[in-house]
C-alpha cells in the first residue's frame, strides 16, 4: 500500500483528526512571524491571531459538515474585515471549504455554494471597507473560489470515474465467478447423469443376477453358475462403459482416440437383448418409418430407454413392454410394466428426473407414472430435428 492509499485510508477512519492537523499545518505560516508576505505586521496581534484560528479550527469538520463550513469560514471573514484586518488570511479556509463542498457533494450543489460565496465576500469588502470598487484584487478572490470549486469538481469526477471503473471490474469478476459456477454445476450434472445411465442398467443386472445365483447356488447349481456368468459379463461390461466414460474427462492431449460414450438407437437391439438375457420378460414393437436422429436426440432416445427397462427390471413385475414410434416430425418411446408390490430395491427418483432433464435440453418431454390399468407407463417424446418442439 502506497503512502497515499494509507493516508486515505487513515482520514476514513479519523477524519476529523486528520482534518484538524491539515488545519494546523495552514494556519502556523499565517500566525508565524516569518508568515506569508501577504500577512503585514499588524496581523501578528493576539485578537487577529485567535479569531484567525477560529476560522481554521471550522475546518476540522470540513468533511462530516462541508456546506456548514464553508458558510462558518465564510462569516468568519466579516469581524476581520469590521475590525480592520486583510482579507487574503482568512481566504484560505474559504478556499478550502468550497474545494470540499465541491468534492463531497454534486457539481449543480458546489456552483450554488461557490457562487454566492464569491459574490458574499466581494459584497462584504465593498460594503465594509472605503474599497474603491472592484479592483483587481476582487477579481482574484473570486477567482480563488472558482478555482477552488473547479478543482474539487474535478477531483471528484475523477474520483467517481474510479469508482464506477472498480465497480464495473468486480461486477465482472462476480459475472465470471457466477459463470464459472454454472458450468462447473452443468458439467457435475451432465456427469451424474452418465454416470447413472452408464452404471444403473449394469449394477441392477448385476443385483438380480447375484441374488438369484445365491437363492441357487445349493439346489440349482448350474443355473447359479448361469446367473453368475451374466454377473460377470455386467461387470466387465460396466468396467469397459466406465472407462469411455474417464477417458471424456481427459483432457484431449492425454488421448488420441475419441472416447465419447455416445450409444444411439442402432445399438437398440443389443440393449434389448442384455436385458433380455438378465432375465427380463421384454416385447418390443417397432412402428413407423425409421429416421435418422441428430447425435444428442440419437443420444437422450438411447438413455431414456435405458433408464425406463432398468426401472421396470429392478422395481416390475411381469413382462414389459417397449414400444419406439416414428411419426414425420417426432420419436415416441413407451415402457409399460406393473408395479411390484414388494420392489426388492428402493429408487431415489433420479433415474426418472435424469429422463425429463434429457429430454426438456432437446425439446422432448417425459411423462411417467401409474395409469387407470395400474400398469406403469413411462413415454418419451423426442423431436427428430432439434430446435422444434414435438
Amino acid at each position: 500500500m502506497s503512502t497515499t492509499q494509507r493516508f486515505r485510508a487513515l482520514a476514513r477512519r479519523h477524519p476529523v483528526v486528520v482534518d484538524a492537523l491539515f488545519a494546523v499545518v495552514l494556519y502556523l505560516p499565517s500566525a508565524s512571524s516569518h508568515g506569508p508576505p501577504w500577512m503585514p505586521a499588524q496581523y501578528r496581534s493576539p485578537v487577529s491571531l485567535v479569531l484567525l484560528a477560529l476560522v481554521f479550527a471550522v475546518l476540522a469538520v470540513r468533511r462530516r459538515w462541508p456546506l456548514g463550513t464553508l458558510v462558518a469560514t465564510s462569516l468568519g471573514v466579516v469581524p476581520a474585515v469590521v475590525i480592520g484586518y486583510d482579507i487574503e488570511p482568512f481566504l484560505i479556509p474559504v478556499v478550502v471549504a468550497t474545494y470540499t463542498v465541491a468534492v463531497r457533494t454534486d457539481r449543480w450543489t458546489a456552483l450554488r455554494s461557490a457562487v454566492p460565496t464569491a459574490v458574499f465576500l466581494v459584497l462584504v469588502v465593498l460594503l465594509l471597507t472605503p474599497s474603491p470598487g472592484f479592483t483587481r484584487e476582487s477579481f482574484g478572490r473570486l477567482a480563488w473560489i472558482g478555482l477552488a470549486a473547479a478543482i474539487g469538481d474535478a477531483v471528484r469526477s475523477r474520483r467517481a470515474n474510479l469508482a464506477a471503473i472498480e465497480e464495473r471490474a468486480v461486477r465482472a469478476e462476480q459475472t465470471r465467478e457466477e459463470e464459472a459456477r454454472r458450468r462447473v454445476a452443468e458439467e457435475r450434472l451432465h456427469i451424474a447423469r452418465e454416470l447413472h445411465d452408464v452404471v444403473a442398467h449394469h449394477i441392477a443386472v448385476i443385483n438380480v443376477q447375484a441374488g438369484v445365483a445365491g437363492h441357487l447356488i445349493t439346489s440349482q447349481p448350474e443355473a447359479a453358475a448361469e446367473a453368475l456368468g451374466h454377473v460377470r459379463r455386467s461387470s466387465r461390461a460396466v468396467l469397459d462403459e466406465l472407462s469411455g466414460l474417464l477417458g471424456v474427462l481427459r483432457r484431449p492431449e492425454e488421448s488420441d482416440t475419441p472416447t465419447e460414450p455416445a450409444p444411439g438407437m442402432a445399438q437398440l437391439d443389443d440393449l434389448v437383448e442384455s436385458f433380455r438375457a438378465s432375465g427380463l420378460d421384454l416385447r418390443a414393437s417397432l412402428t413407423g418409418e425409421v429416421h435418422d436422429l441428430p447425435a444428442t436426440v440419437d443420444l437422450v432416445a438411447y438413455r431414456v430407454v435405458q433408464e425406463a427397462l432398468t426401472n421396470a427390471h429392478r422395481h416390475g413385475s411381469g413382462p414389459t413392454r417397449l414400444s419406439v414410434g416414428y411419426t414425420p416430425s417426432e420419436i415416441v418411446l413407451e415402457v409399460v410394466n406393473a408395479p411390484a408390490a414388494h420392489p426388492h430395491a428402493g429408487g431415489s427418483g433420479l433415474g426418472l428426473v435424469g429422463m425429463r432433464e434429457r429430454a426438456g435440453a432437446v425439446g422432448g418431454a417425459v411423462e411417467a407414472g401409474i395409469q387407470a390399468d395400474e400398469r406403469f407407463h413411462v413415454r418419451a417424446t423426442l423431436p427428430l430435428q432439434l430446435g422444434k418442439k414435438p
